[in-house]
């Protein structure tokens, strides 16, 4: 039964740390990968990435 628990846990884990990588060019998949594998490992993996880029250039705009 704990065994159980425990796995719920890591999972859960591991989407949180997908959900941050989603942010990061590293994306959901290898976040969540990398956490399942190791957690810690997961969480450097999407510390060290990047972030992406929001697309929307503010300089360029010239509205006023």
């Amino acid at each position: 039964m704990e065994k159980i628990f425990f796995l719920i846990i890591a999972v859960s884990l591991a989407l949180l740390v997908g959900k941050w990588g989603s942010t990061r060019k590293i994306g959901f998949g290898w976040a969540f990968g990398l956490s399942l594998l190791n957690l810690v490992i997961g969480i450097i993996a999407v510390a060290c990435s990047k972030k992406k880029d929001s697309g929307v250039d503010n300089s360029q705009n010239s509205d006023n």
